[in-house]
């Protein structure tokens, strides 16, 4: 995918996503640990106002309601549905859009949490429903939101980096699968739940590849997951070498713990430290380092974190895009479909334990 722009230092990089003039309120449903850690978190930060929210235990939302002084808690699903709100944020497990991405009311918004669904087919289907309503979705793939990967795709998209050469994510950390009891359900974890976000990114600034070699294996210390671990490869039509190594396993203690992502091309680079990943609950600092041929590596400040921020950015993106402040949708439909796809097959050639081809093109968002 051919990257054109300026090229020169790395001033001015995007990090921060502007808010919208005008925040709607949110109406929330589910009250899981992701809304309590990341969502509420960086509404209130950025200014976004929550209507309310809706949790199937009661107990755990009204809980939850009171510590972030949010108005209302709703007794049902269709009580919540029925609130007047305009923006909605689905912050649930995929088996659960099918039963409540049906009852969202005509020509409405909604910020939908990863994955679409269980499957391709299943997002295919939940696309559908969503058009024929007239909704306005996009999922919440909020680590293309996170600063520094807002930059790195700045960088790439200004040619700075040149053509991408190289894409590597490693990570050897302790990832607290126990603290999502519904995941024991899942026929996959690893891959649809984490790597999907990686895959995301990559599919966004390099295109989809021609095709996939993956592996998910489980971990004695988690038996009742179906994984916990993933090795996977993507084979570009083009001189792109593309891996992930990752491993959520780790217990030996925090001081070697790791986890990063280095993107490298034609005219430079980029180390992206993914702090938030090791050291949980209280995670490391993020940092993102960068070169640029005939220079040295430049340490870039960063001007805000995953979390909170990334997930206040992808929701005023999508209050932006509805108030036609923003023109575009990154993680909109047509690039989650086509996220999913990459997952699709990531997930068929570990189940099959061999490559497979992906369906469809291979074009990116740059």
């Amino acid at each position: 995918m051919k990257r054109t722009g300026r090229i020169g230092g790395f001033g001015g990089l995007k990090q921060i996503w502007p808010m919208p003039a005008h925040p709607m309120p949110v109406v929330i449903i589910g009250a899981g640990g992701i809304v309590r850690d990341a969502h509420l978190p960086a509404y209130r930060k950025w200014g976004i106002p929550v209507a309310g929210l809706f949790d199937r235990d009661r107990q755990r939302a009204v809980k939850l309601a009171a510590a972030n002084d949010i108005p209302r808690v709703f007794d049902t699903l269709d009580a919540a549905i029925a609130a007047g709100a305009h923006i909605f944020d689905i912050a649930l497990p995929p088996e659960a859009l099918r039963d409540v991405l049906p009852h969202l009311p005509q020509g409405c918004a909604a910020l939908i949490q990863k994955p679409l669904g269980t499957s391709l087919a299943d997002a295919r289907h939940l696309v559908r429903l969503l058009e024929e309503r007239n909704i306005t979705a996009a999922l919440n793939f909020q680590m293309r939101f996170t600063p520094s990967m807002l930059a790195v795709s700045d960088a790439l998209n200004r040619g700075e980096l040149g053509e991408i050469t190289d894409i590597d994510v490693s990570l050897s950390c302790r990832t607290p699968w126990e603290e999502w009891p519904f995941m024991k359900n899942l026929a996959a974890v690893e891959i649809p739940l984490h790597s999907i976000h990686y895959l995301d990114w990559i599919a966004a600034n390099a295109g989809l590849p021609r095709s996939v070699y993956a592996r998910s294996v489980p971990h004695p210390d988690y038996p009742d997951l179906a994984d916990a671990r993933s090795s996977i490869i993507l084979d570009y039509d083009r001189p792109i070498r593309c891996s992930l190594s990752l491993n959520h396993v780790h217990k030996w203690g925090n001081a070697n713990e790791r986890a990063e992502m280095r993107v490298e091309g034609t005219k430079g680079a980029a180390i992206v430290g993914l702090g938030y990943n090791v050291n949980f609950p209280f995670g490391r600092p993020e940092t993102l380092s960068m070169v640029h041929e005939g220079s040295s590596w430049q340490e870039i400040s960063l001007e805000g974190a995953r979390v909170p921020d990334s997930f206040a950015f992808v929701m005023a993106n999508l209050q932006r895009y509805v108030a036609g402040e923003d023109k575009q949708l990154p993680t909109g439909l047509e690039p989650s479909l086509r996220t999913m796809n990459l997952v699709q097959a990531c997930l068929d050639s570990s189940r099959m334990r061999k490559a497979v081809e992906l369906q469809g093109g291979s074009e990116g968002d740059g």
